[in-house]
């Protein structure tokens, strides 16, 4: 039996699986941002906070504007984990941390006891 192929063959699988892949430009399992129009009409890019705020309902009203996030009621200009709670819409809220304001789309809590299939 002739060895010289085999040594070929492992010497090119060796070289390829020590070389390196090249390093990703981002991060394949991140989900791309989404947009939303404002009020006046421009188009803001809708970020994740890196404290994963949860809002899950808003009230809006001529009086008055309150968010539920993260288990709490807040007003407009109250403060959460370092955030200030800029602006309340009906479908999402509005901080601002660090000069960079940052929206968070309203996401309703499921309860436990809906049996209604949510998959579809």
């Amino acid at each position: 039996m002739n060895a010289r192929p085999l040594i070929c063959f492992l010497a090119l699988c060796g070289t390829a699986a020590a070389s390196e892949p090249p390093p990703l430009e981002h991060n394949p399992f991140s989900r791309p941002p989404s947009q939303v129009r404002t009020d006046d009409g421009r188009v803001e890019t809708v970020l994740r906070p890196a404290t994963e705020l949860v809002v899950t309902a808003t009230m809006v009203s001529s009086a008055e504007r309150l968010a539920h996030i993260d288990g709490r009621v807040l007003r407009e200009g109250d403060d959460i984990y370092g955030y200030r709670l800029l602006r309340i819409h009906e479908d999402r809220a509005i901080f601002e941390r660090n000069g960079e304001t940052e929206t968070v789309l309203v996401k309703p809590e499921q309860d436990e006891n809906d049996e209604r299939d949510t998959r579809r």
